[in-house]
């Protein structure tokens, strides 16, 4: 990709995250064995930060805040959250917006010279 081109990508991810953006302040969790199981603990929330959380599922389903999946079986609703490069992201990273619906990062899905996404599920109804 040549420096034009790259400009007008970083240009194009901004723009898109502008039109509809959310300030969020990710939570990192590390993961412990116990022995007996695993434990989370939350570590220092990361910087806020501007994201665009893109809806990938259909606002319906047998009960809110699922969906029902082609194989017939009923899914949390999934999302991605994309950010500018630069971005400090990462699986097991949650946060719980003003209605009290929790969000936690499963995986991110790739980072490149423009943008970051990662892949979202949503936890409760709203």
């Amino acid at each position: 990709m040549t420096p034009g081109e790259l400009r007008i990508q970083k240009k194009n991810t901004a723009a898109f995250i502008a039109a509809n953006s959310s300030e969020i302040q990710l939570i990192p969790r590390s993961k412990t064995n116990t022995g007996n199981g695993y434990r989370w603990t939350d570590d220092t929330p990361r910087p806020l930060q501007t994201f665009r959380l893109i809806n990938q599922t259909r606002p319906f389903g047998p009960e809110p805040g699922t969906v029902l999946a082609v194989d017939g079986k009923q899914r949390k609703a999934e999302f991605q959250l994309l950010g500018e490069v630069g971005v400090a992201i990462g699986a097991n990273d949650y946060w719980i917006d003003s209605a009290g619906i929790r969000f936690e990062v499963t995986n991110q899905i790739y980072s490149n010279d423009y943008e970051v996404r990662a892949q979202v599920i949503r936890y409760g109804e709203g």
